[in-house]
């Protein structure tokens, strides 16, 4: 019972019952104006126009979902709506009392599709795509969208100008069926025509062709004009892009293609924050420029200071950077990426001032599939259990990145997989040469998939509300023992990012003076369970494990674990993250909590 009342004029209460089915249910109810207007009183005239409209509106609702002998009684008042009393009797209501309006629906027998047909000549790809069978029920939704789905198969097979005017329905009341002739006009399979580009200001229009990776005279689909699209905006330099197909061919019978571009501006600052109880506070200044040289060269500098917590050590860790990504070198999707590196830390673990650089080759194989290869150089100064040693290596690292997400940024369901191989052969220095591997899953899985069909409205529970994350790490150095390797090179866990509770790097094994050495294995795994509660608010709650060993991954002993709960805000620029972890097994002297703040998810 919907009550409905207002000031002036007649107020009413709506009661459409139900028909057994809780979608059609809804559909009524979201077609009766009676509903719809109910919060505006009306003089008795205005009220029974509404009733005599939502009849046709309902009968349309159930016949949509197959119901053509559908009978629906409407009582005002307790006075039929077809009665010609009915307006003298609501003329006579003080209009004190809401008027009752009852409405009562028998949907009578379902009907079922009878003849179902495509004349034309439609490709078998299309026809394929008709996915409609004689016996099915004579719902509208799977009608239309059958010949909606022929349409989008047509034009991904070339057939841009296809037309599928709607169905001819012919409904028959003595057999209770529908019979649904589609006929459909493919038009000719076309080509790419000329591609006109607009919009540009800064950007070169050879980089944007390039980037597009279209042809004049290549096969013409949507999907295609698609992909080019999103990665002219990978690109970073074009805030968006509209690729528009023409309405007609051209004199060569080829369709030309317009794009239409808004550049993005060519510099950002990035300012980030990050605190950690184990580690301090942390401060990130960055600086870009995303179209160097008119070819979406991108230059980033970027400034991060570390450790102001206030504590006793003598200065601040830091670390300054520079990187100059050059895209689609000598060909598409082949980039060249430069980094030079400054820094300065003072950890647990070690004490370590260093510089590096270097260059690598990124090859892009497809949509969610990339490589690298590359070299390095590194001359750093490192302090651990001793005095300080120096070291100078070269290292050549490759990369292999596997992305399957739905979301680059904030990820509801997917895989991403990660394989690193950095082989150092090289190294001066009181090491050995050595090589790194590594391995990095991350899993989500949108629950909201496994019990419902389609998303809810935002502030309800829908796809994206409730998350399950997974990660799974494993490290391994080769080649040689962990003492000899230089310690910034060694494996540590703990903290935020591997396993929250424990200190940074404090996983593993330690010397004489409880400190920790780095090992030659690790092992970690994190699984957290995100719940969006109401508009930007979510919690997690969380499970961390982790190892770290020096003589491979044989010893299960050092198994460490840690469990917590978190908050998060979610902004425009990703959540804001407040963790609060507990060790499980803390070691001696650690704080039996700790606190995580910084923007993003933890993985």
């Amino acid at each position: 019972m919907l009550s409905l009342a207002g000031p002036g004029g007649l107020g009413y209460d709506v009661d459409l019952g139900s028909v057994g089915d809780a979608a059609i249910d809804a559909a009524l109810e979201r077609a009766s104006m009676l509903v719809a207007l109910g919060d505006e009183p009306a003089l008795p005239i205005a009220l029974i126009a509404r009733a005599e409209a939502d009849q046709g509106r309902l009968d349309d609702v159930l016949r949509s979902f197959g119901y053509y002998d559908a009978v629906i009684q409407m009582q005002l008042d307790g006075v039929d709506l077809a009665d010609p009393a009915l307006p003298d009797a609501l003329s006579r209501r003080d209009g004190e009392r809401p008027v009752p309006v009852r409405v009562r629906i028998d949907k009578g027998a379902l009907y079922r599709l009878g003849e179902v047909g495509v004349v034309g000549d439609v490709p078998s790809t299309a026809a394929a795509a008709f996915d409609l069978r004689a016996g099915e029920p004579a719902a509208a939704r799977p009608v239309l969208a059958a010949g909606a789905a022929m349409l989008e198969a047509l034009r991904e097979d070339g057939f841009a100008l296809a037309a599928v005017p709607p169905p001819e329905a012919t409904v028959d009341h003595r057999t209770r069926t529908m019979a649904v002739i589609y006929r459909v006009e493919p038009g000719p399979r076309v080509a790419i025509g000329p591609i006109e580009v607009d919009g540009l200001q800064h950007l070169s229009e050879t980089f944007v062709r390039r980037r597009l990776g279209l042809e004049p005279g290549d096969p013409y689909s949507p999907s295609r004009l698609e992909q080019a699209r999103r990665d002219l905006v990978a690109s970073g330099a074009v805030a968006s892009a509209r690729l528009i197909p023409a309405a007609a061919l051209d004199a060569t019978g080829r369709l030309p293609v317009r794009v239409s571009v808004v550049e993005a501006k060519r510099r950002a600052v990035r300012v980030a924050a990050a605190f950690a109880s184990d580690d301090g506070a942390s401060l990130l200044l960055g600086w870009t420029h995303r179209n160097l040289f008119g070819r979406a060269e991108r230059l980033s500098l970027r400034g991060e200071l570390g450790s102001v917590d206030g504590g006793t050590r003598d200065d601040l860790d830091y670390a300054f950077g520079a990187s100059l990504r050059l895209p689609d070198r000598w060909q598409r999707d082949l980039d060249l990426a430069f980094d030079l590196g400054v820094v300065r830390e003072s950890l647990t673990a070690y004490d370590r001032d260093a510089i590096t650089f270097g260059g690598a080759l990124e090859r892009r194989l497809s949509s969610r599939l990339s490589v690298s290869l590359g070299t390095a150089v590194e001359r750093s100064r490192i302090a651990q259990d001793g005095p300080a040693e120096d070291f100078r290596l070269l290292s050549l690292p490759m990369a292999l990145d596997l992305a399957a997400l739905d979301d680059a940024l904030a990820p509801r369901h997917g895989l991403r997989l990660a394989a690193g191989l950095v082989p150092v052969p090289w190294v001066q220095g009181d090491a050995t040469p050595f090589a790194r591997v590594s391995l990095l899953t991350t899993g989500y899985l949108d629950l909201a998939r496994l019990g419902q069909g389609d998303a809810k409205p935002n502030g309800g529970s829908g796809h994206g509300d409730t998350v399950l994350a997974g990660r799974i790490a494993f490290g391994r150095i080769v080649g040689a023992d962990a003492s000899a390797v230089p310690p910034d090179w060694r494996l540590y866990a703990g903290g935020a990012g591997s396993v929250r509770g424990y200190p940074y790097q404090s996983i593993g094994p330690r010397n004489a003076r409880n400190q920790p050495t780095g090992g030659d294995a690790s092992l970690e795994a994190s699984l957290e369970l995100r719940r969006r509660i109401r508009g930007p608010w979510g919690i997690v709650a969380f499970g961390d494990m982790g190892s770290v060993t020096a003589g491979g991954l044989r010893d299960s002993a050092g198994v460490k674990v840690g469990i917590g709960l978190g908050v998060r805000f979610h902004t425009v620029i990703g959540p804001l993250r407040a963790d609060l972890a507990v060790p499980l097994e803390p070691f001696p002297g650690d704080p039996q909590v700790q606190l995580y703040l910084g923007i993003g998810e933890d993985f």
